[in-house]
């Protein structure tokens, strides 16, 4: 088995829900072992907990996952670092007769990835082989409004703030997991809040958390609507709505040596 499924799209569209399904499914039909990698970047990070909603344990034990909070804050990992790890782990899994479905929103490392691309190499748009399957999950704009919300509302009740202090107390030292709080969303806006209101980022008061969580809204909001710009910048992406419309073309690509390209 050399092939490979990809899910891309916006945060809060329920990727790692359609690759369980898609997963049981396979296994029950195929009888082929499918393995979830995260091609997310910062779902690899140790201690991004709440703020990336990684896998619960119950999610972990139904399905063998990889690469999901492996690597410290504090080591330096760039895209081609990302592409390396992910990579090795997609020739692991099919060497054992596995199926690996790369699950993320980060459409650099995912393109990387598929593209296969090389330092200092011009990254143009390239086919993509036959034994890969992208799909992009399409979600309206006021769907998706009103699940960033919800989402957003639940990070902050499951502890996003005492998760940033805890990791920035742990990033003093360490400038690379200081330049990474500063450049993920739900922990940069703490300290934006922290600079307005020349507040400790430790000591932030309740109206302060209230101001940042609707700076996280809307933030997070603005980062979904520019992932679903971003279908366009895969070659044969699959675009699809829910599980069936997904089923009914794994049935296709799992049926055949591979799917038909133009």
């Amino acid at each position: 088995m050399n092939k490979i499924i990809a899910i891309y799209g916006p945060t809060t569209s329920n990727k790692l829900g359609l690759a369980l399904n898609l997963s049981k499914y396979i296994w029950g039909k195929y009888q082929i072992d499918p393995e979830i990698i995260n091609a997310d970047s910062r779902k690899i990070y140790k201690g991004f907990i709440v703020s990336q909603s990684l896998p619960s344990e119950s999610f972990l034990q139904e399905i063998e996952t990889h690469l999901f909070g492996i690597i410290s804050p504090k080591e330096k990992l760039d895209l081609f670092g990302f592409q390396k790890l992910v990579k090795n782990k997609i020739i692991e899994i099919q060497q054992r007769g596995g199926l690996p479905i790369l699950v993320g929103g980060s459409t650099l490392h995912l393109l990387s990835i598929l593209q296969n691309w090389k330092k200092g190499e011009k990254r143009a748009k390239k086919k993509l082989s036959s034994n890969i399957l992208v799909f992009g999950i399409i979600i309206n704009k006021q769907a998706l409004k009103k699940t960033v919300s919800k989402n957003v509302f639940q990070m902050f009740e499951k502890g996003l703030y005492e998760e940033f202090k805890k990791l920035y107390v742990e990033s003093r030292n360490n400038k690379v997991s200081k330049d990474l709080l500063k450049e993920t969303l739900g922990y940069r806006q703490f300290l934006e809040m922290a600079q307005v209101s020349k507040k400790s980022p430790l000591k932030l008061q309740p109206k302060d958390l209230t101001r940042t969580k609707k700076w996280v809204n809307k933030d997070i909001l603005k980062y979904a609507y520019r992932q679903t710009l971003d279908y366009k910048r895969f070659q044969d992406i699959h675009l699809i709505r829910n599980f069936n419309q997904a089923r009914k073309i794994v049935d296709v690509f799992l049926n055949k040596r591979g799917l038909p390209r133009e």
